[in-house]
Formats: structure tokens, sequence, C-alpha cells
């Protein structure tokens, strides 16, 4: 059971990494077309509260693959057995699906943001 638990986590860990990177590139494109593009001001607030939502993202998804990842071990452990091949499935689908859904949606905004950037003309594009 530790075995199992153990290598989610180390999934996990990299489908973090997938989506750590894929959010920082949306909010590094962000930040600049803000402030330099649209000359909003630095807003300390949506920097808190952009790492609130990473915490509890990379929180939920570590809980959520450990007790998908318990769940069928208990379950055997109670009689009702369910082949490993299920559970292994299981907790890749949670880790895999839940990751590479936001991670788009990520990507996809910061590409968006990037074409932005690179269409501003004037002042800017002679910094």
């Amino acid at each position: 059971m530790l075995n199992a638990v153990l290598n989610n986590l180390i999934n996990i860990g990299w489908a973090m990494l997938i989506f750590l990177c894929a959010y920082l590139s949306n909010v590094a494109f962000s930040l600049y077309y803000n402030i330099k593009v649209l000359l909003q001001p630095f807003d300390k607030q949506k920097m808190i509260n952009s790492g609130l939502k990473v915490a509890t993202f990379v929180v939920g998804l570590t809980l959520l693959c450990v007790a998908i990842t318990t769940l069928p071990i208990y379950a055997d452990q109670l009689g009702w057995a369910i082949p490993e091949e299920y559970t292994e499935i299981f907790a890749d689908l949670v880790i895999v699906g839940a990751v590479l859904m936001v991670s788009c949606k990520y990507i996809g905004e910061a590409f968006t943001k990037f074409k932005a950037i690179l269409q501003v003309k004037g002042d800017t594009e002679n910094e």
C-alpha cells in the first residue's frame, strides 16, 4: 500500500511541475500584458490570490490522489477485491485528467496573452 501511495505521489509531483509551468507562463505573460500594454497598476492582491489558487490545487489534487490510491486497497482489506489494474488506472486518470484539464486551460490563456503581446504596436516595441 505504501509503495502505491509513494509512486502516485511521485507522479503527482511531475504533474504539479507541468501545471506550475503552464500556470506561471500565463502569469508572466499576463503581468507584462496588463502592466506594459494595458498600463494597469500592479495588483498585489491578484498575486496573493494566484498563490492561494496554486496552493489549493496542489493540496487538493494530492489529497484526491491519495484517497483514490488508498480506497481500493482499503476495500481489498475489507474483502471487496478490486483488480490491481483498476486501482492503477483510477489513480492515473485522476492525475492525468485533472492536471491535463487545468494545464491546458492555462496553456491556452498563455498563448492568447503571448499573441496579444506580439500584436502590440507602438512605444512598447522600442523598450
